[in-house]
Parts: C-alpha cells; sequence; structure tokens
C-alpha cells in the first residue's frame, strides 16, 4: 500500500489510541480494527500494516484478527512512535 495512503488512516489511529488512553482501566488497551475503520477495507489494511510495524518493534500483540494489545506502560512509546510518522 502506498505511504500516502497509509497517512491518510494514521491520524484516524492516533485519535483512536488517544481516546482509549484516557478513560479505560487494566493493564492491555485493546485496539479494534472495527471500531477504527468500521467496513472500509482501505482503511482496514492501512491500519493493519502501522499496527503490524508496531508489533515487529515490540511495542504491541496481535490477539486475533483485527484485533492488537498495547500494555499500558508502552502507550507513550506507541504515540510517539505514531507521532513521528506522521
Amino acid at each position: 500500500m502506498k505511504v500516502w495512503k497509509i497517512r491518510q488512516y494514521l491520524s484516524a489511529l492516533l485519535l483512536y489510541m488517544q481516546r482509549r488512553v484516557g478513560g479505560e482501566r487494566g493493564v492491555v488497551v485493546a485496539v479494534r480494527t472495527r471500531d477504527i475503520c468500521g467496513v472500509d477495507r482501505r482503511c482496514g489494511m492501512a491500519v493493519h500494516s502501522l499496527m503490524m510495524r508496531l508489533v515487529e518493534k515490540g511495542l504491541a500483540k496481535r490477539h486475533k484478527k483485527g484485533t492488537y494489545l498495547i500494555e499500558r506502560r508502552a502507550v507513550e512509546e506507541v504515540l510517539t512512535a505514531l507521532k513521528e510518522w506522521i
């Protein structure tokens, strides 16, 4: 997928992450592709590639299809990584 198409959906992922971090309790934050994109397949593919980059860095873990887990202590690192990619 082209870089500019991925950047188009990067801000949606960043906004989603910032909202999820504030209100919940627990040890992990669940990132669900369907919550971010709905049924938009292009958005889903872009979010998947972004989250797989985070998985390669060791900041996230793929739980199942469309669901990724990020530990609370790694959330700040994830947010700074997403901001750098913008």
